[in-house]
């Protein structure tokens, strides 16, 4: 479906920690797919330039994005209250393929959780058995969304400062059960995270790896090329993050090139 440019009004906010949830209201026309994402102009000081959010949840006439501050931009849309309206563009980019069958593996690093646990539960209401794995850098440091999303999810978490769960990064939470030929695997979270987790399944187990890319993404429709990654099927060719993805099934992506820009 096209995407929609409106005006959404915020519900509410719930603040964790370093991140806030947003909660908008959308329209009967607005249906994202788990990994699509939207565009919102963070008003004030100028800006032109709209910034990407995964859609976190969606139900109804309710949606809602998780915001971890980085900039002017985001700070912006943290601090919106019940009554503000939003300039929105979505669902824009391709979401995640959920026809597969098997147990799911879902790999959140930081913020990257946002589109699995809407991943999560569409792949629940299928039926599905979903196991989410989150890794942070400290235990307190989204507050107590962890168990908001516990209740929701198996969840397991790791932490660099071993405060939180296992010591060490989300592929530790890894079990040896949990293999390319049973589970079907999603990720999202920092470039490096996801070429160490490609290079944990090895070139066999990319078939049943989709991973979600964080790139920056300036116009979200693929015109202005400044979120690319380097792609399998024209060497030294590239993809678009917001048109081809930001979802794509790991035998799509370069993998060396990938780790060559870390």
């Amino acid at each position: 479906m096209p995407p929609l440019a409106f005006r959404a009004t915020v519900l509410e906010r719930r603040d964790y920690g370093c991140a806030s949830e947003v909660i908008f209201r959308v329209g009967d026309g607005f249906s994202p797919l788990p990994g699509q994402f939207v565009h919102i102009l963070c008003g004030g000081g100028g800006r032109i330039i709209r910034r990407p959010f995964s859609v976190f949840r969606h139900e109804g006439g309710i949606a809602s994005v998780l915001v971890r501050e980085v900039g002017g931009g985001t700070a912006w849309l943290r601090r919106r209250r019940r009554g503000d309206e939003l300039d929105i563009l979505g669902p824009l980019g391709r979401g995640f393929d959920l026809t597969g069958g098997g147990e799911h593996v879902l790999l959140a690093g930081g913020i990257g959780v946002a589109p699995l646990a809407y991943l999560g539960r569409r792949l629940t209401e299928r039926g599905g058995k979903v196991t989410l794995l989150w890794g942070m850098e400290k235990g307190t440091e989204y507050g107590s969304l962890p168990e908001s999303l516990g209740e929701e999810f198996d969840l397991h978490i790791a932490t660099a400062d071993g405060s939180r769960g296992k010591e060490g990064t989300v592929l530790e939470l890894l079990s040896p059960e949990m293999t390319p030929g049973t589970h079907l695997f999603y990720a999202c979270g920092p470039r490096s995270m996801l070429v160490a987790l490609t290079e944990r399944l090895s070139t066999a187990g990319l078939p049943s790896l989709q991973v979600s890319v964080e790139e920056r993404m300036a116009c979200g429709l693929g015109a202005c090329r400044g979120c690319t990654v380097p792609a399998v099927e024209h060497p030294g060719g590239y993809l678009a993050a917001c048109r081809d993805g930001p979802v794509f099934r790991a035998e799509e992506l370069d993998w060396k090139r990938m780790m060559e820009s870390i």
